[in-house]
């Protein structure tokens, strides 16, 4: 007997960064087994499914660190964390960053530092 599995459709970057984001702290998480690529200075920590169909990331959004959970590759990783940087700039050019739902009140601070 086998269980058929839906298949696995690519999100987009906005489901991505609504979805699959998260605020981290990185004092909680030994990420030393994820692999490093710089875009523009910008250090992203991945780590591929076994299938390379998925990846989870870890960067930081305007001095915060975030963690992306099962973020689809299209099979090409290097290309997907592109299009994330480039989506990453341009939240961060508009002022358009998720807020930390768990502690609103703080990050509204930090981001009307940011963004005067």
């Amino acid at each position: 007997m086998s269980v058929e599995l839906p298949e696995a459709k690519a999100d987009t970057l906005q489901e991505v960064f609504s979805d699959k984001f998260q605020y981290i702290n990185l004092d909680h998480y030994n990420i030393y087994h994820f692999e490093e690529i710089l875009i523009d200075g910008r250090r992203y920590q991945f780590r591929l499914s076994s299938k390379g169909d998925l990846m989870t990331v870890v960067t930081h959004i305007a001095g915060r660190a975030v963690l992306l959970v099962s973020v689809w590759t299209n099979m090409d990783y290097e290309k997907r964390l592109r299009e994330i940087h480039q989506h990453i700039l341009e939240m961060e050019r508009t002022g358009t960053i998720p807020i930390d739902f768990r502690d609103p009140g703080k990050w509204r601070d930090v981001r009307e530092k940011i963004y005067r």
